[in-house]
């Protein structure tokens, strides 16, 4: 059971327990582990430090799975192969720009911080700052020539894919290391308004103007770069392509990618429902989530020790599940605002499974699935579900 079992760590004030981390089966290093640490390096070292933590619980775990964080829409210089384009000249043109070359006028994103401007546009979303941001440093932050931010590539220049793909994703700080198994493609580009959603700020993300723009990237992003509606439709496009070629070639390369599992709280709420899931579930061949490789994160996840159903979530996910599926933790925040609570019903061995869910009244509301070691049910008249051990 142990190896099937997933969380998405991060400890932005040091290092992430990495005997910890190990019981997990699989874990994908956020960027702001050890934020302190690196926003504090000179220059900033997050690359290196992602690739540490990994070896770290390695160490601790051969049979753990680790993978580490990459963006392909923010061009973020704490990541040291990021800031060694963004210094140099020559690679100008994988950078998306302010209107009039940073030195307009009423630009909602300052291109100084400090004693450093920057051509390129960027804005403080999420950017470790002096004395305090996301990510606070003692003194002036270091990222390179250019001010600290949140950078944009820009697709449409095809000499970038090929960085992003075999260099950035593929190469010996990505899955090209022999401790690091997959990587977390973060942000989206979109060419029309995005609908503004719950975890937004109040002033709102970039992509909910009318002619959209890159995820969680500050307000009025595309005015004060000078797009236009054909300008993000072809970066859009353009992005769309390079995610499409790399997913491809890290599955190639024998590495795997997070937006590639599907995610999701499938614990059912009611009778009717429930008997709808497991009518899905236990149908020979499987059901939906049987053929798929899945994530099923804990029913509200970020209550810690005071999970409500860890049983009902794990029957659940011993019932739905095939060959390729772990339970645990999506991402849900930085320690130690948030606690990856471990249930020790996740390190019992429950066996293999014999057979496929089935239904096993003639109701249509008892369902069960018999593994080596455990038999798993769940009565959706009464909601209850069961792990019951096999001895002798």
């Amino acid at each position: 059971m142990a190896l099937s079992t997933i969380m998405m760590p991060c400890n932005d004030s040091g290092w992430m327990d990495s005997n910890f981390a190990s019981k997990w089966g699989l874990v994908d290093l956020d960027w702001s582990n050890a934020k302190a640490l690196w926003a504090n390096a000179k220059p900033m070292d997050c690359q290196e430090r992602l690739i540490t933590q990994a070896q770290k619980i390695r160490k601790s775990n051969p049979s753990t799975k680790t993978f580490v964080y990459r963006n392909l829409v923010k061009a973020l210089p704490w990541f040291s192969s990021v800031r060694e384009k963004l210094d140099d000249p020559a690679y100008s043109g994988w950078f998306l720009k302010y209107r009039d070359g940073g030195k307009g006028k009423n630009y909602s994103s300052n291109p100084c911080t400090g004693r450093k401007c920057s051509v390129y546009y960027h804005d403080q979303d999420q950017t470790p700052e002096h004395p305090r941001g996301d990510g606070s440093c003692i003194d002036e932050c270091d990222c390179g020539t250019q001010p600290c931010g949140e950078y944009l590539w820009d697709h449409r220049n095809n000499s970038l894919r090929e960085f992003l793909i075999s260099e950035f994703v593929l190469g010996p700080d990505g899955i090209g290391n022999a401790a690091v198994d997959g990587v977390f493609l973060d942000d989206k580009w979109r060419n029309t308004s995005e609908k503004r959603s719950p975890f937004w700020p109040k002033e709102g993300f970039c992509p909910e103007g009318p002619i959209g723009g890159p995820s969680e990237e500050y307000p009025n992003c595309t005015e004060d770069m000078g797009l236009t509606q054909q300008d993000t439709t072809d970066i859009t496009n353009a992005w769309k392509e390079t995610i499409d070629q790399a997913k491809s070639k890290i599955v190639a390369a024998g590495g795997f990618n997070w937006q590639l599992f599907t995610q999701s709280t499938d614990l059912p709420a009611n009778p009717g429902a429930c008997r709808a899931y497991f009518s899905d579930a236990c149908r020979p061949g499987g059901g939906k989530r049987y053929s798929i490789p899945w994530v099923y994160q804990f029913t509200d996840p970020k209550s810690g020790r005071n999970l409500p159903n860890v049983t009902g979530d794990l029957a659940t996910f011993l019932l739905a599940r095939g060959d390729y599926a772990w339970i645990g933790y999506g991402w849900i925040g930085c320690a130690p605002t948030v606690e990856y609570y471990r249930p020790p019903e996740l390190d019992v061995d429950y066996g293999v499974p014999l057979d496929v869910c089935v239904k096993a009244d003639s109701r249509g509301s008892f369902f069960k699935r018999n593994y080596t070691k455990a038999t798993v049910t769940f009565d959706c008249e009464t909601m209850d579900a069961k792990i019951e051990m096999k001895f002798g």
